[in-house]
């Protein structure tokens, strides 16, 4: 069978036919005075590959087009891209799938080679990662909040770009990172602010958690997460203080009217005080406190040149918004309850809203 009729098997053919046409495919790459030939055979069929009817065959080709990756996906790799970006968008799971296996393999291959990327391949590699992200927007859903973890998340579009971005970002690993949306971080960072970490075997911070415990009976897991979450990076700039930023003074002074507020609810023993909305509202304010001024420092020092600091600015104004919106929540909640100081707890939830806006573009 010659390359041309194994790709026209692969296009059309009954399953048998398919299977024996990719181990046809696999020889030729196999072999030195061939590779040349199979790889041209394969990129030369893409133009017809929306005309592919079958969710085997299209699963095919893209084994194909694995194959040729794995061959010259550094030299090929905007062709590659292009058409992960189209099909990571199939409405077949299954075909997305293949395709998150196709990128897995191109990654490994661009960056195998002993040779450093140059400028133009990274900014090829950077605009790649940037089209996923605008596509993870494009197809967020607030209902994936609600799921602890992107595996547990029904199949779909978003979750297979998930999955995709954690490819890239950790080509080595068999196994996808949870990772927050658009930054790109590990799930496990999540329980170094939030108020219930997830306590998994596999979670570095819980399980530095669990360890504090076992030595220490009277260990609090909230003091230490609260240390982990203020506790800033060293940087070879000296970090101004935090009332050396207006903003900052403002935030904190809207964080001491709600503590003002909790004090006196307290004098009056006020019902919500005890409740698990109260007590969101105090870890997250505190949360809001540390990383407004961690993410004016990171403005602060990208503004002097640094450009390290791009990630943690873009996974701080994430638990920025995060945290904001549990406040929000929790003083609502709070409200319903019809509190004695109703009416300075509805002041300081306009105070936030008006501080939002800055906030979240520090």
């Amino acid at each position: 069978m010659s390359l041309e009729d194994s790709i026209r098997k692969i296009k059309t053919g009954k399953a048998k036919e398919v299977d024996r046409a990719k181990k046809e495919l696999k020889r030729a790459f196999n072999k030195d005075s061939k590779k040349e030939t199979a790889f041209r055979t394969v990129v030369g069929g893409l133009d017809d590959y929306d005309r592919i009817d079958g969710e085997k065959n299209k699963i095919a080709f893209i084994y194909g087009l694995r194959l040729a990756a794995k061959n010259r996906g550094r030299s090929y790799f905007p062709l590659f891209t292009d058409f992960i970006i189209d099909n990571i968008q199939s409405d077949s799971g299954n075909v997305r799938e293949a395709v998150i296996r196709l990128t897995e393999t191109l990654i490994n291959s661009m960056l195998s080679d002993s040779q450093d990327l140059t400028k133009r391949e990274k900014d090829v590699f950077t605009d790649f990662i940037d089209e996923i992200l605008i596509l993870l927007e494009a197809h967020y859903d607030s209902e994936y909040e609600k799921y602890e973890r992107v595996s547990d998340i029904p199949a779909c579009k978003y979750k297979s770009l998930e999955k995709l971005l954690s490819k890239i970002i950790n080509p080595a690993s068999q196994e996808s990172l949870q990772r927050d949306r658009k930054v790109g971080m590990p799930k496990w960072m999540d329980c170094t602010w939030k108020r219930v970490p997830c306590m998994e075997e596999d979670c570095p911070v819980c399980n530095k958690l669990k360890e504090l415990e076992k030595e220490n009976s009277l260990f609090h897991r909230e003091e230490f997460l609260m240390d982990v979450v203020g506790e800033e990076e060293v940087s070879e700039k000296a970090l101004p203080e935090p009332d050396d930023f207006p903003f900052y003074i403002k935030v904190r002074e809207w964080l001491e009217t709600v503590i003002t507020i909790a004090d006196e609810s307290k004098e009056t023993g006020d019902f919500w005080i005890f409740t698990e909305e109260a007590t969101d509202l105090f870890w997250y304010m505190n949360v809001l406190s540390a990383k407004t001024y961690r993410q004016l420092c990171n403005r602060y020092l990208i503004e002097g040149g640094e450009k390290d600091g791009s990630v943690d600015y873009e996974y701080t104004k994430y638990i920025l918004v995060e945290s904001t919106k549990i406040i929000k929540k929790s003083i609502k909640e709070i409200l319903k309850s019809e509190p004695t100081h109703k009416a300075d707890l509805k002041e300081s939830f306009d105070r936030l809203m008006d501080l939002e806006e800055k906030l979240f573009n520090i």
